[in-house]
């Protein structure tokens, strides 16, 4: 009798091949726990940075809102003074008309003759700082638009002129070059159209700023090609690398210093721009800057 005839070798071969379909069973168990287990923490990785871009997103909707109300204050008693400094400046040139039959009779002449000559430039140098205020609370009104479910005809080149005055103290080291045709208008929520803007425009100052050139520049180019409507803004920054390039829209992902940058702005800027169908390109080599292009759909 051979082996293969024998009973107690026939039930070993048997025990044996249960034994190894078992082990494979829980193998391939175990390596499903596992991958489920991975794709379980990814979800839930995915969730919290979902959480934390709506609550972001709720901070900045928060704070546009203060700023408009802080905007709104502001406004109010700045109003009435430029009303109050305009009317002085009227009564101011009657009192020196006034002033200047008299001085030749007064013994203090030359304090007179400097008044005289210092009001005027005060007064237009007041003026000068209120509707610098004012001008400063008008863009931060237009950029602190609340009204997210609102879809309005955008002039581009009126919303690239604010975000640009918007960011005027970060812009005085750094060359501003426009080169805006005019085109049609877009269909675009007003507060959403200003924090793709400045989120770009802000990108491309720390660009400069990183590559330490001596002649920064920011160009901003507006054409249009039939019904699509190209906006470029190209600086000649410190530009990215492929890494940092496929990386750019995902949240939290920054190559900023602490507490310069949160990581959530492209990603930001990703999203608008697909909720109105709208499409952004970005081009870019190390030491040499990056030219970030957005298609819109013309009105």
């Amino acid at each position: 009798m051979t082996d293969k005839s024998n009973p107690y070798y026939i039930a070993y071969i048997r025990e044996k091949k249960a034994r190894a379909e078992i082990e494979q069973m829980l193998e391939d168990y175990t390596r499903q726990v596992y991958e489920k287990n991975v794709l379980l923490e990814q979800q839930i990785e995915q969730i919290k940075n979902q959480q934390q871009s709506l609550i972001q997103q709720e901070k900045l909707a928060l704070l546009g809102s203060l700023a408009a109300g802080v905007a709104h204050e502001i406004n109010n008693p700045l109003a009435f003074v430029i009303s109050n400094v305009t009317t002085l400046n009227s009564y101011i040139a009657d009192l020196l008309r006034v002033i200047r039959k008299d001085q030749l009779t007064d013994p203090d002449k030359h304090n007179i003759e400097f008044i005289i000559e210092d009001l005027p430039e005060l007064i237009s140098d007041t003026d000068q700082g209120f509707f610098r205020i004012k001008d400063i609370v008008k863009n931060l009104l237009f950029f602190a638009r609340t009204d997210t479910e609102q879809i309005t005809e955008i002039v581009l080149c009126n919303a690239i002129e604010m975000a640009v005055k918007l960011l005027g103290p970060k812009l005085k080291n750094i060359h501003i070059k426009q080169e805006l045709s005019q085109v049609s208008n877009v269909q675009f929520n007003t507060g959403e159209i200003n924090q793709v803007l400045v989120n770009i425009l802000i990108n491309a100052i720390q660009a400069c700023e990183a590559s330490n050139t001596d002649d920064p520049i920011i160009t901003i180019k507006l054409a249009q090609d039939n019904d699509k409507i190209k906006l470029n803004i190209i600086d000649n920054g410190c530009g990215m690398t492929s890494e940092v390039k496929q990386r750019m829209f995902d949240a939290f992902y920054t190559t900023k210093p602490i507490g310069t940058g949160t990581g959530i702005g492209m990603s930001i800027v990703l999203q608008i721009l697909q909720q109105q169908k709208a499409q952004i390109e970005v081009q870019s080599e190390v030491g040499k800057g990056t030219d970030v292009q957005i298609t819109f759909n013309a009105v």
